[in-house]
């Protein structure tokens, strides 16, 4: 059997945990090849451009502040479950950046908005003043299990930061 059908492209060492996504592409929004194919969004776009359930199977807008997400019974590759307080700490963690999308501040949310877990499958988001591109700022929020955010996460360990690291 040669090393592609044993798992073990190298020779060396066994597929595993201690294998990295290697991108080599010098432009500054490589990150996104890296994030959308390895981590789930609570919405995504089909290719006509319609907004597609994902990790959160519907929303609806209770009032014109509020967006309630109902999630979708789910589980993460590391076999940690997918559910609403896991949607909250993703949230609570890119709110503590600077500027999470390099690729335009647009893409962040405000400083006001806030995050509820309701129950295990529901979250509720408020925005004072309304934010009409709120959807479309769902798309770019990558949901990690715990794991990642403990044991990796988006921050350089060397700045301390996440603004510019990906």
């Amino acid at each position: 059997m040669d090393a592609q059908a044993t798992g073990d492209p190298g020779g060396g060492q066994p597929w595993g945990p201690h294998n990295t996504v290697t991108v080599v592409d010098p432009s500054p929004v490589n990150w996104l090849s890296i994030t959308w194919n390895t981590m789930e969004e609570a919405n995504r776009v089909d290719h006509d451009g319609i907004g597609q359930p994902s990790l959160a199977e519907s929303w609806r807008w209770l009032d014109g502040e509020t967006l309630e997400l109902k999630m979708r019974d789910a589980v993460y590759q590391d076999g940690e479950p997918f559910n609403a307080a896991m949607f909250k700490l993703g949230f609570d963690k890119v709110q503590e950046w600077t500027n999470p999308h390099p690729p335009g501040a647009f893409l962040n949310f405000a400083r006001d908005v806030t995050c509820e877990a309701v129950d295990d499958r529901t979250v509720r988001m408020r925005f004072p003043g309304g934010d009409s591109a709120a959807l479309m700022k769902l798309r770019g929020m990558h949901l990690p299990s715990t794991r990642f955010w403990n044991e990796w996460g988006f921050v350089d360990p060397k700045t301390g930061s996440a603004e510019g690291h990906w």
